[in-house]
């Protein structure tokens, strides 16, 4: 009697909470498993926390060598898939080495985006981040550095300059976008964050481009815009990320920034699933289906696709985009949409971020659709609450105590006004 044969692509969360959910659900065939990379699986969204000496490089691993043992799967790190025949149901690898499959997932995860910079790319000083060897590379750079540049004011980007200033590095932040976190941030509150990234002794120029980099010997020398020249010793490259889908075949599956997939992580193709940030899935606010990236969800699809392919019946119900990170002795929250496209929409601003927290909600429609926190997280469980359950002004102003007529320390918005 043949054997199902099970073939998952990726080694990520998505990829490894799919395997644990075949195993768990029954399934006994075989299940194979293929990454670009060597090695246990790696959550890249923990390296930050390495940086800072919050937990051990190990912590970084969180399954162990020993999962793929315990859950029987034949493993090929160090190889990639080139190409997937989904009508044949074929995968081919880098190796040489070809799969069919019963079943497959797409769990591959994302790739650094490195912007076209002469010389960027080619430097060994420079770090684009997204796995262990680029983070092992960077934390041995560090040890020695004394100027940086962080590439990118995205989360990634304000993480990593606060981990530089924090080890005594000169830092420069440095984006093209006329603010910091532009994607989920009001320009408001994204103005109070780069005042108090200043106050921490980190240059940020944003409007500004990179236009070169050349080797100096000692280290590299970069070119911005307005022929300003910069020495620094490392280039921290935090300019996003992209799937990596370039083996699929866009005739054959459909996606645009990820594959897309139904609500039990099912493709366009029959036997093929997706999942994590190579899938695009339910965005509970929007309604559409959007690439989402971050591991909670990628986890929650992994299993999700593992138990539908085993048979068994589960549905991804879709998430709502957040984030919530300390920066320096600051904490920030994003979620929702804080920038509602349609209908009649405006913004409350709220507190003092040095007064027991600040705050911008987004209402479409007078429905709660968004919100920026800064300082004030403890209030993200019941505006995330409130987001979901689409909530209208006046239920959510009893979240906390609003009263509109006392000023907000957020400056630059100038909706309706109020204060936790």
């Amino acid at each position: 009697m043949a054997v199902d044969r099970f073939v998952i692509l990726g080694n990520g969360g998505a990829a490894i909470y799919a395997a644990r959910a075949l195993r768990q659900a029954g399934f006994r065939g075989e299940i194979h498993m293929v990454a670009d990379t060597e090695g246990s699986a790696f959550n890249p969204m923990l390296s930050p926390y390495y940086f800072k000496g919050k937990i051990s490089w190990q912590d970084c691993f969180p399954f162990g060598e020993s999962f793929y043992r315990d859950y029987d799967i034949a493993c090929h790190f160090g190889d990639a898939a080139v190409s997937l025949a989904a009508s044949q149901q074929e995968v081919a690898l880098v190796s040489g080495k070809r799969f069919s499959y019963d079943r497959c997932l797409i769990a591959t995860g994302t790739s650094p985006v490195v912007p076209p910079i002469p010389g960027l790319r080619e430097s060994p000083r420079a770090f684009p981040l997204r796995n262990a060897a680029s983070a092992l590379k960077l934390e041995t750079a560090m040890r020695t550095a004394r100027k940086a540049v962080v590439l990118g004011a995205s989360l990634v980007g304000l993480e990593m300059a606060e981990i530089l200033a924090k080890k005594g590095i000169q830092v420069v932040l440095l984006d093209v976008v006329p603010q910091v976190l532009p994607r989920g941030t009001h320009p408001a509150i994204a103005s109070i964050l780069r005042t108090y990234l200043e106050e921490q002794g980190i240059e940020v120029r944003l409007g500004c481009t990179m236009e070169g980099m050349e080797e100096t010997g000692e280290g590299v020398a970069c070119r911005f815009s307005g022929d300003v020249i910069e020495q620094a010793d490392v280039v921290v490259v935090c300019t996003g990320v992209r799937s990596n889908l370039a083996f699929l075949d866009r005739d054959e599956v459909k996606m645009e920034l990820g594959v897309l997939t139904d609500e039990r992580m099912r493709t366009s193709v029959e036997n093929l699933y997706a999942a994590g940030d190579a899938s695009q899935t339910l965005n509970l606010v929007s309604g559409r289906h959007d690439w989402l990236g971050t591991w909670g969800s990628a986890c929650y699809q992994g299993r999700t696709a593992g138990i539908n392919m085993a048979g068994k019946d589960a549905v991804f119900p879709g998430t709502l985009p957040e984030n919530i990170s300390p920066l320096f002795s600051w904490c920030y929250a994003q979620m929702g949409n804080i920038q509602p496209q349609g209908g009649e929409t405006r913004h409350v601003a709220f507190g003092d971020p040095r007064q027991g927290g600040c705050g911008l909600l987004a209402l479409q429609d007078d429905v709660l659709a968004g919100a920026n926190l800064l300082n004030c997280t403890h209030f993200a469980g019941q505006i995330r609450c409130a987001i979901l359950r689409k909530w209208c002004w006046e239920q959510v102003r009893k979240i906390g105590h609003f009263v509109a007529s006392v000023p907000s320390g957020v400056n630059g918005c100038q909706e309706r006004r109020g204060i936790v």
